[in-house]
């Protein structure tokens, strides 16, 4: 049986997964109410709903699969049948790092004023290129979760016999591709983090710069246009923080300096998931349309 501490950090689990679903469910159901009245789909839309796609079904394989290996901790050594919630978790981990990333050099392109040629370019072929960012994404994420399958799944199908002198052996020969498949994640989790923090400077500091210049300009009357601007700089500054502790994060768990069916794993896990349960709320909150919207179904809600 699970003990207290366990049963309250599965409470915060839960609740970040019920966050995360509500948050990222709002988002992909109005933009796809949108998208039927107008058979259009801007870039931003098509970022967004890719994200939360991809964070809806992230917070669920986490929640399904905490709650498997903690009240039934047998399953572990059944094989392939939940060892793929390894796979799976790999697959749609890098591919939420991409997507949110996008959607920082997206408004970084967008909203940032640059003189250089190369950013310049960026910003005229910036609708062109996202799908092809997108599609890019899922085939990279796809390969770097390619080593799991090989080292984590196929080796505990093998496990599964009966056979204990086999089992010893392809339990040592498990460690291998693990200790490949480690450095790679690591290091395919470090690009779009890298992109990120790059992106996410160059933003912040074209706000700042903007944000003193309207003050210079403007005395002693509160400006719609600057306070807009100071509320993208909230926003965008509460989402570099959230990617970096979900960054550091990921990088203890990808370690497995804890073992996943250790107790003691699950502050991690919850840490791990402030993030993608968070930002959604923040996306909501910081876009006029999706904050009238959200304020009026709360209200219907409430009574």
């Amino acid at each position: 049986m699970p003990t207290s501490l366990v049963l309250i950090f599965l409470s915060l689990l839960g609740l970040e997964t019920l966050v995360a679903s509500l948050g990222n469910g709002f988002i992909i159901f109005m933009i796809c109410i949108a998208w039927i009245k107008s058979r259009k789909m801007s870039s931003c839309e098509l970022i967004l709903t890719s994200l939360s796609i991809s964070r809806f079904l992230l917070q669920l394989v986490v929640m399904v699969s905490n709650f498997i290996y903690i009240f039934s901790p047998s399953t572990s050594t059944l094989g392939c049948k939940h060892k793929t919630f390894g796979v799976v978790w790999a697959y749609l981990n890098i591919l939420s790092l991409w997507c949110a990333t996008w959607l920082t050099v997206f408004y970084s392109i967008k909203i940032a004023r640059f003189t250089q040629p190369l950013l310049l370019w960026l910003k005229l072929r910036i609708a062109w290129l996202v799908p092809r960012l997108l599609l890019g994404s899922l085939a990279v994420s796809f390969i770097s979760s390619i080593p799991l399958v090989w080292s984590d799944v196929g080796f505990d199908f093998c496990n599964s016999t009966k056979s204990p002198e086999r089992n010893i052996t392809l339990n040592d020969a498990k460690n291998i591709p693990y200790f490949y498949f480690m450095p790679m994640q690591i290091f395919m989790s470090a690009i779009p983090f890298i992109i990120f923090l790059v992106s996410s400077i160059l933003l912040l500091t074209s706000l700042w710069k903007h944000t003193q210049k309207m003050k210079n300009n403007v005395s002693g009357i509160e400006d719609p246009s600057m306070e807009a601007h100071i509320n993208a700089m909230k926003s965008l500054l509460s989402f570099f923080i959230l990617f970096i502790i979900y960054f550091v994060t990921l990088i203890i768990i990808l370690t497995n300096i804890i073992p996943f069916q250790n107790p003691a794993r699950l502050p991690y896990e919850v840490l791990l998931s402030a993030y993608p349960s968070a930002h959604p709320i923040v996306l909501v909150l910081t876009n006029p349309k999706l904050k009238q919207v959200s304020i009026f179904f709360s209200m219907l809600f409430l009574g």
